[in-house]
């Protein structure tokens, strides 16, 4: 029974990942990634805290010495930077490539765990784990490449800007994914260590947003979302807000969650949400009305190949 809960949850947090990130992807052609991210990150904050006092237990607090409970901060506070990081990385990524192209690249996450795994924690890394990153690294080049209509239709200098939003955009969602990887395996230690999910997670978002309001003193850009002017385009705040709500703030945690329920769970669950970009990518044609690249299909199969080599073989 629990690992049938555990696989739903799982497949919860693939939808609603793949969901959220559309609704990025369309508040951002409205506003700016720097102030999204902080207005997101404060809504998030107050999600956690209402889900922690309703599911979570602060009472593993009171049982932790103090080495153990600044280790837990510790831990939370790498996570809570490191999504951040990662998510801003991801906005910037979506303003320049489509989220049919971006969002694939960032389930690379995947190759950068299991290296932290063995180096951190003594996880064995087999043949299957080296034949399937290879299959994921190709999904990098087919996703990375233009349209043979774009460069028959656009003068030299007009594609070598798109060129280069091409390049950095790519460059800037495989970052995504190395950060998005420390960020959860930081937060599934976070788990073992306390049992608890929901109080990890606003502790972990409760960090980064602090980065950011800090950081904000010097970048003011991050308090645009709370600016008078910005009212026009308060409804993509409010939209990103709950689409934050629901992946980071509530997804994040099940996710995690579902690591515990499963054996071998968090490889397992890692694996299975690498499905999401298919998800993504049907609903970004349907919704967002994106070009159907057939070779997207193609390097999303390569990713999900690659995935289950490395569990199952």
């Amino acid at each position: 029974m629990a690992e049938l809960i555990g696989y739903i949850l799982t497949l919860d947090a693939l939808f609603t990942w793949a969901g959220a990130s559309l609704v990025y992807k369309w508040g951002l052609g409205k506003t700016q990634p720097k102030a999204n991210l902080f207005f997101r990150l404060c809504c998030v904050s107050f999600s956690t805290f209402l889900i922690s006092l309703i599911f979570g237990n602060y009472l593993f607090l009171n049982d932790m010495n103090n080495a153990e409970l600044s280790l837990f901060l510790i831990i939370c506070l790498i996570s809570g930077l490191s999504v951040t990081i990662g998510d801003l990385f991801y906005y910037m990524s979506l303003k320049r490539i489509d989220a049919s192209r971006a969002y694939p690249l960032t389930q690379l996450s995947l190759i950068f765990v299991y290296p932290f795994s063995f180096f951190l924690f003594g996880d064995k890394v087999t043949p299957s784990i080296l034949i399937g990153g290879l299959l994921i690294l190709s999904s990098v080049f087919i996703l990375s490449s233009k349209d043979k209509s774009d460069k028959k239709k656009l003068k030299r200098s007009l594609k070598e800007r798109i060129s280069e939003d091409l390049i950095l955009g790519v460059l800037l969602a495989i970052g995504t994914a190395l950060f998005w990887a420390i960020a959860y395996v930081s937060f599934n230690q976070a788990r073992i260590l306390t049992g608890d999910v929901f109080v990890s997670n606003f502790f972990r978002v409760s960090f980064g947003m602090i980065a950011i309001a800090i950081l904000g003193v010097f970048q003011k850009e991050y308090y645009n979302g709370f600016k008078k002017e910005s009212r026009n385009n308060l409804k993509y705040f409010i939209f990103i807000g709950i689409a934050g709500m629901l992946s980071l703030g509530l997804a994040d945690a099940i996710f995690i969650l579902a690591a515990g329920l499963l054996a071998d769970g968090f490889l397992l669950t890692s694996t299975i949400t690498a499905n999401t970009p298919m998800v993504q990518q049907l609903l970004s044609i349907l919704l967002l009305k994106e070009k159907f690249r057939k070779r997207f299909l193609l390097a999303v199969v390569l990713i999900i190949t690659g995935n289950y080599i490395i569990l199952f073989l």
